[in-house]
């Protein structure tokens, strides 16, 4: 039992140095933090990170990236962090990349609130459907923003990605690039990167007048673009009444000018059902994340994960960092010291100096509790 726990506690102890490390990192980043409150993050580690089944390193990795990020709420940025990785399976890097992508394009300030019910949503649909949480989490960081800009709520974009990648296949990237492709079309707005000019603009609205959907609307003698998503379900209406081979319905794939983008719409104008029962799971969807996250947190590696943040926490309680690095402090200017005198001495008085320091070891077993140690250092002929 004794070499068990021994063997235990050595083990512990490259943990609680590579904690020790990261909170380092988190000091230097976030200069503000007390060291009251860097000690409480330090202490909070083992049990959030156990609540998901993640190692207190992960966590604490989780918080650095959230700092540097400039997250004043770093700690429950990285919790929010952890709890998107359990739940969709997707690396800590494209968690943190999907909550500052999508927390950015709806300027949310941050709102772990806010970014937890996109999360739910998101989880939700995922967990419903053939739509992988990565290629969700992927493609709505890539259309995060041009979704944000052209009106469209998280819940509509993420319903709109996942429709487009379980009726396609696409992966996430290109599922994000067909959903731009539609919308910038939709919202007639050229773009040089997804190559979208004037003409293919053009040839757009004029197929799309051919089905009797207008892209603009007129309110009050003011005339404005509709919202997209209103536009491609009037359109979806008339896509499901036309016989095989209307070349409607050819000249309005077309006119996206990509094979890729075609495909996307034809999907979406398909499959609308489709997109609005994930629009409604989407919106049911609070506490999916958690539900998620927990069946990970509770598999064999986020136990086994759980039982060694007890007994590095435990470890920690009794080996206090600050003693220990004044004592390795300590150690290394006294072997600086004999560091010194052996390069003096040479090879002969370098063997006399290890018989001194054996014959004081060998002193100190004897009595360990009162006996001094006396180095027996041979003086220099």
């Amino acid at each position: 039992m004794k070499d068990f726990l021994t063997s235990q506690f050595k083990d512990a102890i490259p943990d609680l140095q590579e904690i020790d490390t990261l909170l380092t990192e988190i000091k230097k980043t976030t200069d503000e933090l007390t060291q009251s409150e860097l000690a409480n993050i330090e202490k909070q580690s083992f049990n959030i990170a156990s609540k998901y089944g993640k190692s207190a390193a992960d966590y604490l990795q989780a918080v650095q990236d959230a700092a540097g990020a400039g997250y004043k709420n770093a700690a429950d940025i990285a919790e929010l962090s952890l709890a998107a990785q359990n739940a969709g399976g997707i690396t800590a890097e494209l968690a943190n990349q999907y909550i500052s992508a999508t927390d950015n394009a709806y300027r949310l300030g941050g709102s772990v609130e806010k970014l937890t019910a996109i999360l739910d949503g998101a989880s939700a649909i995922s967990s419903s459907s053939t739509v992988d949480m990565a290629e969700l989490a992927e493609g709505m960081s890539l259309a995060g923003e041009c979704t944000a800009s052209l009106g469209l709520g998280a819940d509509e974009a993420t319903a709109a990605l996942a429709t487009v990648i379980a009726a396609t296949s696409q992966g996430g990237a290109e599922a994000a690039q067909s959903l731009k492709t539609i919308l910038l079309n939709t919202q007639q707005i050229t773009d040089e990167e997804q190559g979208i000019d004037g003409g293919g603009l053009a040839r757009y609205a004029k197929a799309c007048q051919a089905l009797n959907v207008s892209l603009e609307e007129t309110k009050d003698g003011v005339t404005s673009l509709r919202d997209p998503m209103a536009v491609l379900k009037d359109l979806s209406q008339a896509y499901a009444g036309l016989a095989p081979g209307d070349m409607r319905k050819t000249n309005l794939l077309d006119s996206l000018g990509s094979a890729q983008g075609a495909q996307a719409l034809d999907a979406v104008l398909g499959n609308f059902g489709m997109y609005e029962a994930m629009l409604e799971k989407y919106t049911y969807g609070m506490g999916a994340m958690t539900k998620q996250a927990e069946l990970t947190a509770n598999s064999w590696e986020g136990s086994l994960n759980r039982l060694s943040n007890t007994w590095a926490d435990t470890v920690g309680n009794l080996v206090n960092s600050d003693a220990v690095i004044a004592t390795v402090n300590s150690l290394n200017e006294v072997l600086s010291v004999i560091n010194n005198l052996t390069s003096a001495l040479g090879p002969l008085g370098t063997a006399g100096l290890g018989a001194g320091l054996f014959a004081s070891f060998k002193n100190v077993g004897r009595d360990k509790m009162s006996s001094p140690i006396v180095l027996n250092i041979p003086t220099a002929a």
